[in-house]
């Protein structure tokens, strides 16, 4: 490669001009005058005569209606030469690359030259159509994958399509249309699982080249690193103006030539440790692709946080622990998992959440929940101020949130209940800290809360639903109810009804505890009595008064405080509410089964959208599984002490063990449930909230990342072996289902 300072001196422009023109005699001479004048010393040392008439004549067939021209010449040993002119737009270079990619192409050798024709137009996407290219690549291909006629004619197809949607501004379409077929090339390839750290070698020369930065890269050679590099320069900004590649013996040293979009080289010590930043970060990390579940998106992610870690280049040199194989691959599974992950997390709260990147065994650690409490305790004690002790606790909330969401990620081979657990610790410890700082918030307005014979009056908080169940899954809200011992009045300074007091304490509840957004921790208040006409709070009398039998409870409702437990709170209070719960759920009182089945029936009319399978409420869906179990320990609760548990899994095998359900039965529940709770999960890592849970179709893509995030890739199984299994737990969930409810309640 030759270097701008030591380079021999040019041809003569004039003479090769004339030598060039003869072999091009239909071309206009403004072409001709163009080329020779505008395209630097460097283009006429490299290229010959020949190959300059060649260029001449696909530059001048460029226009409007033909925005590339592209020749394929057929080299020995499944090598061939590409030769693309076209005109010159912002992020060109990425999409050429990453098509090349996307074929199978490796760029063994390449020059790409750019240079100016006539005034040019400016627009939001770059300087067509003042601006050409000339780009010449040696590629290679595998043999199983040939380069032939037929791809090559598909190849310049797809390339001036995407050339096409970068004039009309379609950036992201275009890179979004191409990823997918990138990442498919690079999970066939022979190397597509063994990722590992390259060493790579980084100068950046503003001495070789007056008006240009030179980057300099030497390192091993690897899939889609020139065009992952090439959008990461677009974000920041950055115009590549020239481009040598050479490779030997899988080492490749690409020199690019580069500057800020605006004008002017990349001379400043921040400018410069940003540049060399990206290039490290995007050469380590590209390999990793092929091991994130949607690796588009994790690419799309990554582009992201790369701009972000650029931005603040001064960071490169505590960025040093990236470089591990552990890391890399930890990143590309989190960033291609969730959308509502990168978007919740990694921007919203960068700082914190980084050094959990930082050190994976702090992922790994399982915390009890006097840890979280001990945590969460250290994090409030700076807090002097209301509006402190808010940003304090959801601080702490998504940080813990994150470090506990990536342990599951990471970890798939952990328990269900493991990743419920500590869900529910946390959701448990983060109520109790929002309901010691709303206490002291209103206790110093309003004063101690005392009921009519002077005693304190205490607070308790209840988990329903998932919650209560310690069932809490990705994107769970927090089914819950406020019970207060009595009523009273509080002792000042400004004295209000305990009965106000409790309402003002639910709203602070409400307010301190911020959802990321529908669903995750979202505090969800509708079991309460009497619903949404109902107050805030409840106090014991009133519960007791509500849940007894001929009281104004529903059925269902006898159903839902199955899963009522203490999470937070007077721990007298919490034992006194769930002793009323099992005198009112676990009595001999018939249960109204033919009511809770026409309710499971509406959720099916009316939830499930028609021709699609919803994995919570269609027939088989989890909550047949959940029904299923909760009729039994409805009927039989009274008799059996142990089928009093708000906990699904622990409910089960209490059924097995007291006669109520078979070996089989047991067995095919109990798979069913923590398989849909584990797809359930999957889909909301996806969409970020508790309620779209539909199954995309078989054939979609949006399947296969579905697969993925559950654990079947292609080498092990395959997505049809995910919905095949999905099918036959749905249908066994609904034959159980309704097997039990047809005889009433027998098997």
């Amino acid at each position: 490669m030759q270097q701008g300072s030591t380079a021999a001196p040019p041809p003569d422009r004039q003479v090769l001009r004339q030598e060039v023109a003869q072999r091009c005699p239909d071309v206009p001479p403004q072409v001709l005058d163009e080329v020779f004048a505008q395209l630097d010393d460097d283009y006429f040392r490299v290229f010959t005569v020949a190959q300059i008439a060649t260029h001449v004549l696909l530059l001048a067939a460029v226009d409007d209606q033909h925005p590339v021209q592209i020749r394929v010449v057929s080299r020995h040993a499944h090598r061939a030469e590409i030769l693309v002119a076209a005109y010159d737009l912002f992020g060109e270079f990425s999409i050429i690359t990453g098509l090349m990619t996307a074929y199978g192409l490796n760029i063994r050798d390449g020059q790409v030259f750019s240079y100016h024709r006539g005034p040019g137009r400016a627009t939001p996407w770059g300087t067509a159509p003042g601006g050409l290219i000339v780009d010449v690549f040696t590629v290679e291909y595998a043999a199983e994958r040939p380069f032939d006629s037929t791809a090559q004619a598909e190849f310049t197809a797809q390339l001036t399509t995407l050339i096409q949607q970068l004039r009309a501004g379609q950036m992201q379409e275009a890179r979004a249309s191409l990823s997918g077929q990138i990442i498919d090339t690079m999970r066939t390839a022979q190397q597509a699982f063994s990722a590992h750290l390259f060493p790579v070698e980084i100068t950046i020369d503003n001495e070789a080249s007056a008006d240009w930065t030179v980057v300099h890269i030497h390192a091993d050679d690897t899939p889609a690193f020139l065009y992952s590099l090439s959008n990461a320069l677009a974000m920041r900004d950055i115009y590549i103006y020239r481009v040598n590649i050479a490779s030997t013996a899988g080492k490749v040293h690409d020199e690019l030539f580069v500057r800020w979009r605006r004008g002017g080289k990349i001379t400043s010590a921040a400018g410069q440790r940003e540049l060399h930043l990206m290039v490290m970060l995007i050469k380590q990390f590209t390999p990793f692709l092929t091991v994130a579940p949607d690796p588009v998106m994790a690419l799309q992610h990554f582009d992201r946080l790369v701009d972000r870690l650029a931005g603040d280049a001064a960071r490169g040199e505590d960025l040093q622990w990236l470089w591990e194989d552990n890391t890399l691959k930890a990143l590309a599974t989190v960033l291609g998992s969730s959308h509502f992950l990168w978007e919740d997390f990694l921007r919203l709260h960068y700082d914190t959440l980084l050094p959990i990147f930082k050190d994976l065994r702090v992922a790994e650690q399982r915390l009890s929940k006097d840890d979280l409490t001990a945590r969460l305790q250290q994090a409030l004690q700076g807090a002097t101020t209301s509006a402190a002790g808010k940003h304090a606790l959801n601080a702490f909330k998504d940080q813990e949130l994150f470090r506990i969401d990536m342990g599951h990620l990471l970890h798939r081979e952990r328990p269900l209940g493991v990743f419920s657990d500590e869900l529910a610790d946390l959701a448990e410890v983060v109520l109790a800290g929002a309901l010691e700082l709303a206490q002291n918030a209103l206790q110093a307005r309003y004063g101690c809360p005392r009921l009519m014979d002077g005693h304190a009056c205490t607070f308790a908080l209840f988990g329903l639903g998932k919650l209560g169940g310690r069932e809490l899954g990705y994107a769970s809200d927090l089914e819950m109810l406020c019970v207060y011992s009595g009523q009273g009045q509080t002792s000042g300074p400004q004295q209000i009804a305990v009965s106000q007091y409790a309402e003002l304490l639910v709203q602070q509840l409400l307010d301190l505890i911020v959802a990321r957004r529908s669903g995750t921790f979202e505090i969800d208040l509708r079991l309460r009595p009497f619903g949404s006409k109902g107050p805030l709070a409840t106090s014991l009398d009133a519960f007791r008064e509500y849940y007894r039998h001929g009281g104004p409870a529903a059925p269902f409702e006898r159903q839902a405080l199955i899963k009522l437990r203490g999470v937070a709170g007077d721990p007298a209070l919490q034992q006194a509410v769930e002793t009323l719960r099992d005198a009112f759920v676990y009595s001999a009182e018939p249960f109204a089964l033919e009511t809770a089945m026409q309710l499971r029936q509406r959720q099916r009319h009316e939830l499930v959208v028609p021709g699609t399978v919803d994995a919570k409420y269609s027939q088989g869906g989890l909550v047949d599984i959940e029904y299923t179990v909760q009729y039994l320990q409805l009927r039989h609760g009274a008799t059996v002490p142990a089928l009093r548990t708000p906990h699904t899994l622990a409910a089960l095998p209490a059924l097995y063990q007291a006669d109520i359900i078979s070996a089989p039965i047991y067995q095919t529940l109990h798979d069913a449930y923590v398989f849909l709770r584990h797809l359930i999960d999957a889909l909301r890592l996806a969409s970020g909230h508790a309620h779209d849970l539909v199954l995309p179709t078989v054939d979609t893509d949006a399947f296969i990342f579905l697969a993925r995030r559950m654990g079947y890739w292609e080498e092990q199984s395959t997505p049809a072996q995910l919905a095949h299994t999905i099918a036959y737990h749905m249908q066994q969930a609904a034959r159980l289902y309704d097997a039990y409810c047809r005889i009433g309640m027998g098997p």
